[in-house]
């Protein structure tokens, strides 16, 4: 009986790692929500906002981590428990760098509103919103354990990929015709760069949850080079 109270009691400390995870990618979305919405307003005082989240951001991963390696050290899990406890680990480091790739799209914002104008870049939005539903679904299927779920979201990392390439293609032809705008054009660059790389991160959690649900290794096409 003893051994089964603590078993709940373990269990119950993976479920409220879990929600903080969910609440530490819910401020992450908010950031970044804000960071766009900034951008398309050219609106550099919410930029202090965005920091302020950030903030909290970094204080909830500092105390997550904290508790995950606790939990490590009492209870010593195996399995499919220590897994999950390695991927909580990794999926919240990967979540604060998103946070700090939303604030990197912040900063970009002074140029923007004190420089030339650049004609809104469709594209940039059109990334934004693929971006920020691999976030939720990344996340989504980390909660369910749902390695399905996860592989979709990996696959969409190539459209990303190439939604940048075509923003940067379109911001080159700026930079060739209107010179003058080359540093307005340039902060432009950095926002499909940063929101790449948000996408990169969420491609990492799901890889993270395919190892957790089915200890596959689908990184760095790990199971191609064992074949």
């Amino acid at each position: 009986m003893k051994g089964g109270r603590m078993d709940r009691h373990f269990d119950e400390e993976l479920q409220n790692v879990k929600g903080k995870l969910v609440e530490m990618a819910a401020m992450v979305e908010e950031s970044i929500t804000k960071s766009l919405d900034a951008l398309k307003k050219k609106n550099a005082d919410m930029a202090e906002q965005i920091r302020d989240i950030d903030h909290k951001i970094d204080k909830l991963e500092m105390s997550i981590e904290d508790m995950c390696v606790e939990l490590i050290a009492r209870h010593q899990p195996v399995g499919s428990d220590l897994r999950f406890l390695i991927g909580a680990i990794k999926m919240n480091n990967d979540l604060e760098r998103m946070g700090d790739h939303s604030v990197n799209i912040a900063d970009c914002l002074e140029y923007v509103v004190a420089g030339p104008q650049v004609t809104q870049i469709t594209n940039i939005w059109s990334m934004a919103r693929i971006v920020k539903e691999m976030l939720r679904e990344s996340v989504e299927s980390f909660i369910e354990n749902d390695a399905a779920r996860a592989q979709k979201v990996c696959e969409r990392d190539s459209v990303v990929d190439e939604m940048r390439n075509e923003t940067i293609r379109i911001l080159l032809t700026y930079m060739l015709e209107e010179p003058e705008k080359i540093g307005a054009a340039i902060q432009y660059l950095l926002v499909a760069k940063n929101l790449e790389r948000i996408a990169d991160l969420s491609t990492n959690i799901c890889e993270d949850v395919i190892y957790i649900a089915q200890a596959r290794v689908i990184k760095h096409h790990a199971e191609e080079k064992k074949a």
